[in-house]
Formats: structure tokens, C-alpha cells, sequence
């Protein structure tokens, strides 16, 4: 029997009925599927031909500069006393090891000039020699002499090929500097003569900030630092850059800074690239110069850098940099080179720092310096590009030399039009007291249109005579420069350099500042003063004012001391610090026995007691093992005797004989002489045999 042969339609069975359903037509549904694939396939075309579109529209942006990855902490160490900076450290918080022949830059607002702020210091020689600066290492730099605690120090870390990091450190403890936290600009991409607005946000201490940007890197853009506008947003300001200023693309950097009522200033760097055209550069190469730090100043080493920029298409392509500079009037040049080794990749920028510091020239003229780093890359072409510059001047005269107080008249030239400069002798404030050119508001002066002056400054109290240096300083943009002065020594003169304590001596003292009223110590005690033939003593004659010369002679009387030796007489102006000091040396108080042995069964033997350097004029007695003794008689001239009490005489020696008599046993006996009023004692061993 065959097997039936079954349906291929399904069926099911419904309350016991079997229910077989309508067969599907396969036909027709195939051609419904081969419909549906195909549209599958021309949506995924669409798709992907859209997705290709916006890619290619996207990566035709340009890539931005690349960004330094390496993180760092500066701090400044003060002195135990805490009234001056002892050290700088830098910690390395993140990033990829530093260099050890990278170069560490330090500034001081305060005395720019001062050796340690005026070269740069290689990462080796902060961290103990070694080869590379690794994450968690930390950088410390002595100051040799310590700096003033009010003193703002910048630092800039310096690779061969970029800025690694840069920061101002307050000095005062008190109150924070202002501090740039966050710089950018709109649009992101100018293009050459399009404009575009630079934004700054500043933390920190910002009560009367008054913050400026420096866009003098920029060709086309004003040299002098602007004043930025503050925008509504909470310590957010602005700068417009007006349409047809920027005349050549690259990529540059501006700094702002920004200075609180405190008298704080800090500041931050911006990179800006501008186009060749608003949103991409047709331009494949190019190269600008900038200084770090910035702006050069004359007696400062500087680090020469060329912003290298390169659009182009070429990936790995070798890179190498020469600059070259020159002065005018000629007279001074600069050449130097950059590292070997360096490669770019389009689209990119990168900085290449010369390998050879450039120490500023210090002229007593004013010179232009310009600068032109001249840009190679492989198989692409040569490129140049130039900076000038001109330091600001100043120099001294009506006199350069004189004393603490005595006013001089700075000149000053090149620096920034209609912006304040102050001033400083060896990091100490300076007074104004007129001006003309310029327009003096308090210690500081306002620059002419063409950035000139000329003020009266009077020359504050400094740590130390001889040279030092007169400081201006514009604290908006950095500019400054110096000035030797001859500070006149101020000294003690004692008429007696050694003598008995109690003794008249006479203390001259020149070079103080003039109608000043100085006090005169002894080992730290001040003097009564018994006259002053030079100078005007006072009325509780505790001090003397000076002559308009800054002179003095004034007499005194040692006074008591518990020991013989040298003693530290010092003259102080405390309205100006200054100190002057001699030595007086007490002459030793002695004892001596002839003969210091006499024999303990003796009864008749005679000792002479021999003392001196005792106070004319005082009272003293002997004291055998502590009990009074009184001298048989003694010498005419060597002390007056009155009972057990000797008067000393001028000469401050006192020659005296005494009989002591028998002892119960063969002894030593320990011979005094006191005085009473003075403290003053010496001693001898009389031996009994």
C-alpha cells in the first residue's frame, strides 16, 4: 500500500475538526521580497555618499596647533623670618620628562637686573645634574641673595621646540596676583585683515583690574599693550581687533596681563593663527619670531623663537631654523640655530627655540634691534619671517651719585606711550617728586604720547652703598631699564677702638641721609649721647639729626658690660634702614699675685695684689675665699684706699698689698677683686704650702 501523499499546506484541529487553511501564494511574495532588497541597497548608497560628503567637508578644517601636555606646580619658599624669598621649586605633576638641558627662566618685577633674572638656568641644575626631569620630580632654584618677600616672580620652562609652561608667583602672601585662567578668540580661524575679538577670564585678586593685551608679536597690530574691555561676564574682558589691522598669516602669541588695586600683576600667553583667508590658509608655509621672555629688555637674555606654521600636505617632512639679528645704528648682531632632528607634518604649527641665548645689548643710546628666523622644509621651500624691537632707555644725571635721600633726575625714552612707570633702587620704592615730561600721580608717571619722561627721584634707604640700580618699570607691559647710581658710603669712626668700660669715646658718622635722626647702640643698648659738636643733639639725648650732609660727631660713655671683649657700637637711621657700625674692645679685668706662694705657717709674708682693667673712678674690694679683705696699703697712683675700698684711678689699675696671715694646713686660696657698681671681677689662686 502507498503512503498517501500529504499537503504542504498546515492544518490544525479546532474543537475535533480538522481545519486545513488556504494555501499561500509563493509566487507572488517572492516578487514582493526582490522589491525590498533594493531598497534596501539604494538607501545604504545614499547613506554612505552622505556620510563620505560630511567627512571630507570636516576634515578639510584645519588642525589646530598641538597642545603641550605637560603639567607643573611653581611655589616660593620664604626665609625663616618670613620677610624675604630663600628659593623657587617646580613640581612635575604630569606629562613627559623634561630635558635636562632645557632651559628654566626666572623674572623678577621688582629688580629685573639682579643677576639670577637676567640669564636662565638649565633643568639639570635644579634637580641635582640629572638627565631628565620625570613626573613627580621637583626643580629648585637659592636665590644667592635673598629677595624681597613683595617681589612677583615669573617663570617660563623652555623646551628646544615650545613654551612648556609659564606662570607669575606672588610674593606677597597676602594677596593673590591676578591670574589669566582661561584666553581664546572668535572666530577661531581669522583670516589676514579679517576681524576677530580676544577673550580673556582672570582669577585671583581682581579689585581694580585693569587688564591690557600685548599684540605687538602680530605684524600689523599696535606695539604697545592695549587696554582690554571688560564684557558683563564676571571677570571676563575683551579686545577687538578691527577689520584690515593683521597683515601677514602665522601663528603668534599675545600676552595679557592684568594688574589689581594691590598693585599685583599677572599674566598669560595666547597662541593666535591667523589665515590666509577667514577658515583654512592657501598658504603652505610660514614663520613668525617671538621672545621669551617677552618684551626684550636691554641687559636680559633671551630666548629666541620662530613660530614655524605649515599647511601644506607633506607628513614628516625635516624642519630646520636660523636666526639672525641685527642692530641700528649697526654694532651689535646675534646668529643662532636650531636643534637638529626637528620635523612638521601640514597641517601644523610648531616653535623652535635657537639653541643660543641672545643676551640684550645695554647701549647709552637707544637702538632698534630686528630679528629673522629663516624657516627650511624638506622638498617644500624656504621661508623667513622678522621681529623689531626697541628697549626702552633711561639714564641719570643731576647727580648719579650721592647720598641715601639726595634726589636724581631720571630720563626716560622707548617705552610705551601714555602708560605708568614706577620706580625702584635695588628693589627698594622710589619717591617721585616731580615730572616734567610726563605726568607724576603719586610715585609713579604717566609717559608722553611718545613714550618719554623725565621725574625727580629720590634715592630710598638700601641695604648697601656703592652701586646700584635705578629701575623704571612699566608693569602693564614689562618694559624697562636701569641706571647705575653711586650710593655714599655711611660709616662709624670711633676715637678709641679699645679701652676700659666706662671710658668717654667719641663716634663721627658720615654718608647717613641728610636731616635724619640717628640713634647710637652699644652691644644693643641705646647710648646717652653727652654731646654732639657735629649735628643737633636731641632733647633726651638718645639720638642726633644729621647735617644736610648727612654727618654727625657726637661723645659717649662706654657703658657697663658683664665681660671683656668686643663690642658692637652701630649707628641707625630707622626712617631710611641704614647702619653703620664700629668695634669697641673692653679691655680684659686681671688678677695677679707676687709671690703666689707663701707658706701657710708663715705670719709676716706680703702678697701685692695686682688688678687692672677695671672702670676709673669705681669702687672695688678684695675677698679672700669669699670674706672681705682690706689691704695693708697701696701703691701712690694705683688706687686710693678708704678701709677695705679701693678708688680705681684713670689708668684702671690698682696695685695693693696684703699679709694673710698663717693657715691651719698647707691650702689653696682663691684671691677676688670685685667691683660692685660694674659687675667686673677677677680672680687669682694663692697657694699655701
Amino acid at each position: 500500500m502507498r503512503p498517501r501523499k500529504e499537503s504542504t499546506a498546515l492544518s490544525v484541529v479546532v474543537y475535533g475538526r480538522r481545519v486545513r487553511p488556504r494555501k499561500r501564494s509563493f509566487g507572488r511574495r517572492s516578487r514582493r521580497g526582490v522589491s525590498d532588497v533594493i531598497a534596501t541597497i539604494l538607501l545604504l548608497a545614499l547613506t554612505v555618499t552622505l556620510f563620505a560628503a560630511i567627512f571630507v567637508f570636516v576634515t578639510s578644517f584645519p588642525s589646530p596647533s598641538p597642545q603641550n601636555s605637560n603639567q607643573f606646580q611653581g611655589s616660593l619658599q620664604l626665609t625663616t623670618n618670613g620677610t624675604f624669598i630663600k628659593s623657587v621649586s617646580i613640581l612635575h605633576l604630569g606629562g613627559p620628562a623634561v630635558g635636562g638641558s632645557d632651559s628654566v627662566y626666572l623674572k623678577g618685577a621688582l629688580d629685573p637686573t639682579y643677576p639670577s633674572f637676567t640669564g636662565s638656568e638649565t633643568v639639570a641644575s635644579g634637580i641635582g645634574g640629572g638627565a631628565t626631569w620625570n613626573l613627580g620630580q621637583t626643580w629648585i632654584y637659592s636665590f644667592p641673595t635673598p629677595q624681597p618677600r613683595l617681589q612677583n616672580i615669573t617663570i617660563y620652562v623652555v623646551s628646544p621646540t615650545q613654551l612648556l609652561y609659564s606662570v607669575v608667583l606672588p610674593g606677597q602672601a597676602f594677596n593673590s596676583p591676578p591670574t589669566v585662567i582661561q584666553a581664546w578668540i572668535s572666530p577661531a580661524n581669522p583670516g589676514v585683515g579679517s576681524p576677530f575679538t580676544i577673550y580673556a577670564v582672570f582669577g585671583g585678586t581682581t579689585t581694580g583690574l585693569a587688564p591690557t593685551v600685548n599684540l605687538a608679536a602680530i605684524p600689523g597690530l599696535p606695539t604697545t599693550a592695549q587696554s582690554m574691555t571688560a564684557t558683563g561676564a564676571a571677570n571676563e574682558w575683551s579686545y577687538l581687533v578691527t577689520s584690515g589691522q593683521t597683515t601677514t598669516n602665522g601663528t603668534y602669541y599675545v600676552l595679557l596681563s592684568g594688574t589689581n588695586s594691590a598693585g599685583l600683576t599677572g599674566s598669560g600667553a595666547l597662541s593666535i593663527t591667523i589665515f590666509s583667508s577667514s577658515g583654512g590658509s592657501s598658504s603652505a608655509f610660514s614663520v613668525g619670531v617671538i621672545f621669551v621672555p617677552s618684551p626684550p629688555n636691554s641687559g636680559t637674555t633671551e630666548s629666541v623663537q620662530a613660530v614655524v606654521t605649515y599647511t601644506g600636505s607633506v607628513q614628516n617632512a625635516a624642519l630646520s631654523v636660523s636666526f639672525s639679528g641685527v642692530s641700528s645704528p649697526t654694532g651689535y648682531t646675534f646668529s643662532g640655530s636650531s636643534p637638529s632632528g626637528l620635523t612638521i607634518s601640514g597641517s601644523s604649527s610648531v616653535t623652535v627655540a635657537s639653541q643660543t641665548g641672545w643676551t640684550i645689548p645695554t647701549p647709552n643710546s637707544l637702538y632698534t634691534y630686528t630679528v629673522t628666523a629663516t624657516a627650511t622644509v624638506a622638498g617644500v621651500g624656504t621661508v623667513s619671517g622678522s621681529a623689531s624691537f626697541e628697549p626702552s632707555l633711561i639714564t641719570l644725571s643731576s647727580p648719579a651719585s650721592g647720598l641715601v635721600g639726595a634726589s636724581t633726575t631720571v630720563t626716560g625714552s622707548a617705552f610705551a606711550p601714555s602708560t605708568s612707570v614706577s620706580f625702584s633702587v635695588s628693589g627698594v620704592g622710589a619717591t617721585v617728586t616731580s615730572c616734567s615730561p610726563g605726568t607724576r600721580s603719586g610715585n609713579t608717571v604717566t609717559t608722553t604720547t611718545s613714550g618719554a619722561f623725565t621725574c625727580a627721584v629720590t634715592i630710598p634707604g638700601v641695604p648697601s652703598s656703592g652701586t646700584v640700580n635705578v629701575l623704571a618699570t612699566d608693569a602693564t607691559s614689562g618694559q624697562n631699564d636701569s641706571a647705575t647710581y653711586t650710593v655714599t658710603a655711611w660709616t662709624l669712626t670711633l676715637s678709641a677702638t679699645s679701652g676700659l668700660m666706662g671710658a668717654t669715646i667719641t663716634g663721627t658718622g658720615a654718608g647717613f641721609q641728610g636731616a635724619t635722626s640717628v640713634a647710637l647702640t652699644f652691644a644693643g643698648s641705646t647710648l646717652t649721647l653727652s654731646s654732639c659738636p657735629t649735628g643737633t643733639i636731641s632733647g633726651a639725648k638718645t639720638s642726633v639729626t644729621t647735617t644736610g650732609a648727612g654727618a654727625f660727631a657726637c661723645s659717649f660713655v662706654t657703658p657697663y658690660v658683664s665681660s671683656s671683649g668686643g663690642y658692637a657700637v652701630v649707628a641707625s637711621d630707622s626712617s631710611s634702614g641704614q647702619t653703620a657700625s664700629g668695634t669697641y674692645s673692653v679691655n680684659a679685668w686681671t688678677l695677679s699675685l707676687n709671690p703666689a706662694t707663701v707658706s701657710h705657717t708663715s705670719s709676716t709674708t706680703a702678697v701685692t695684689m695686682t688688678a687692672g682693667g677695671f672702670a676709673a673712678g669705681t669702687y672695688v674690694q678684695f675677698e679672700l675665699n669669699g670674706a672681705t679683705v682690706t689691704p695693708s696699703s697701696c701703691t701712690a697712683g694705683d688706687g686710693t684706699l678708704s678701709g677695705s675700698t679701693v678708688t680705681v684711678p684713670a689708668s684702671g689699675a690698682v696695685v695693693c698689698s696684703y699679709t694673710p696671715g698663717t693657715a691651719s694646713s698647707a691650702q689653696t686660696q682663691l684671691i677676688q677683686i670685685y667691683d660692685y657698681t660694674s659687675g667686673q671681677a677677677a680672680s687669682a689662686t694663692l697657694t699655701r704650702s
